[in-house]
């Protein structure tokens, strides 16, 4: 009788009986117990930002020791770092793209798409030549013959 009146007197919690026993069963956390949670999380945080703030002094001293082919690392301590790709700049080349596919096609009698395009990233141009292949085809300066039982085109100037 005396415990029923003691856990009756718990404004924080609700009885249940459970095969016959009391069993207290929490509705809410206490507001004690969140404040000390919190209060646990921020001394968690201080001691984190004062490690970061350790980690950035040491990079910055060992940058200052090491060096990269003849030249000092800069620090990287406490800087963001660009997200993303980095654009690429266009490229100039002493001989046009048409001009360089024209000549090998006729140095080249009727070479296959795969030759062309192997010959285009072996001048160190980006990506492919099929926009430009393309656009030569519907200038009519070259003719496009479709490989027969294979994939890919043959070219000659038209």
């Amino acid at each position: 009788m005396q415990n029923e009146v003691l856990w009756a007197a718990r404004p924080a919690a609700t009885l249940s009986i459970v095969g016959g026993y009391l069993k207290e069963k929490f509705i809410v956390a206490k507001q004690l117990d969140l404040t000390q949670r919190i209060q646990s999380l921020l001394e968690k945080r201080e001691e984190h930002a004062a490690a970061i703030t350790a980690i950035d002094a040491a990079l910055s001293r060992a940058a200052g020791v090491l060096t990269l082919n003849g030249s000092a690392i800069k620090s990287f301590a406490g800087k963001e770092h660009r997200a993303g790709r980095r654009r690429r700049s266009r490229r100039t080349f002493a001989v046009s793209g048409e001009q360089s596919i024209l000549a090998f096609v006729k140095s080249k009698s009727n070479p296959v798409g795969r030759e062309i395009e192997k010959h285009w990233s072996s001048e160190g141009r980006a990506v492919t030549a099929a926009n430009l292949l393309s656009k030569l085809v519907k200038e009519k300066k070259l003719k496009r013959t479709p490989l027969k039982n294979e994939r890919g085109s043959r070219y000659s100037l038209a």
